[in-house]
């Protein structure tokens, strides 16, 4: 009986002091509160930011519009452009799994009413193709053969609407924590147990007009594999910046540098936790009932967080790391969401 007192005693001691913990700590990681990562004279991309929904889904899923609304939150000086196809994707949709993955037009009623600088295109995506060398894809009926339509059809709208009018691509499963005003030309690293340094295509920041997106266009002509997930998507980003800009597998590489690409074009390759401080193999950090309040030091140098599933959704707790990402950074959309103890995001 003493023992079990004494155990009572000390999980008591050890929830005041978690408690003391988050309520000192965490309430200061706010939006306003993270620190700014550029230079104030830093010269960025075009005042656009801009995301892609390519399933013909008429409304938005919950962690869709939670990064819309994170986007329009930390960059109120940017449009954000959100453009949702009018039909499904040419092709076989990826098989979707999972929680959360009701759209409710609630919620873009919420984002387009609260932001001014959001707004919504139907649109058939297929045309930001056209005068591009991806048209030869899409007349050549390559993309109906999809086995992963609504992947590949982003995979190549993002860098056709780059390529015309440049600006801010982001996926829709991403919590974006801070301007991203300065940056120019950028896109984020990634590593992992298969390869020592990769190229995302999840965030990319582009001048209009950028050689090294022509260049991977045309490469995408020549690697396009309908049954390949990824083969249009960071592989051949991967591969585009490796032979336009010498981009490759180094040990030390200080990835805030330029990388000087061909005919003085060049990419700044951000460390990985500028967009991807938690890695797709352990994204179940996300979802944790409770995390250690280390993950929001690793955060103190992330423009965003790169979550993964824009369309899946998962379980999540209010008291996880996405529930308290999402509670600062997208709260309008967290409180449609948030009915239950642990809720579909």
């Amino acid at each position: 009986m003493a023992r079990l007192s004494h155990l009572l005693g000390v999980g008591f001691y050890l929830f005041i002091h978690l408690i003391f913990f988050y309520f000192n700590k965490a309430p200061t990681f706010q939006p306003h509160m993270i620190g700014e990562l550029c230079e104030s004279e830093s010269v960025g991309a075009e005042k656009r930011i801009f995301f892609i929904e390519s399933s013909g889904e008429k409304c938005l899923r919950p962690r869709q519009a939670c990064a819309i609304e994170s986007a329009a939150r930390t960059n109120p000086d940017m449009n954000i452009e959100v453009h949702m196809a009018l039909y499904p994707a040419p092709g076989i949709p990826e098989v979707e799994g999972g929680y959360g993955r009701n759209a409710h037009c609630q919620m873009m009623d919420i984002l387009t009413q609260q932001f001014p600088n959001v707004k919504v295109f139907r649109e058939d995506l297929t045309r930001h193709l056209l005068g591009t060398p991806l048209e030869t894809l899409l007349q050549n009926g390559e993309f109906d053969k999809s086995k992963f339509s609504y992947q590949h059809l982003s995979d190549a709208v993002r860098i056709a609407m780059l390529h015309k009018s440049g600006g801010i691509y982001l996926d829709l499963d991403v919590i974006t924590l801070r301007s991203l005003n300065c940056l120019r030309n950028t896109a984020g690293e990634v590593r992992s147990a298969e390869y020592k340094a990769g190229i995302e295509n999840g965030v990319l920041i582009f001048d209009k007009g950028h050689e090294l997106l022509n260049h991977y266009m045309r490469l995408m002509t020549q690697i396009y594999d309908p049954s390949s997930r990824e083969c249009i998507g960071p592989n051949g980003l991967l591969k585009a910046a490796g032979e336009f800009c010498g981009f490759g597998v180094c040990e030390g590489c200080d990835f805030g540098q330029l990388w000087i690409c061909r005919d003085n074009w060049n990419i700044t390759v951000l460390y990985t936790e500028a967009f991807y401080p938690i890695p797709f193999r352990k994204r179940i950090r996300f979802y944790e009932p409770t995390f250690p309040l280390t993950e929001l030091d690793n955060l103190q140098t992330s423009y965003l967080v790169h979550v993964y599933g824009s369309g899946h959704g998962a379980q999540v707790s209010h008291s996880s790391l996405y529930g308290f990402l999402a509670q600062r950074f997208c709260p309008s959309v967290y409180t449609v969401s948030s009915r239950s103890r642990v809720f579909n995001f």
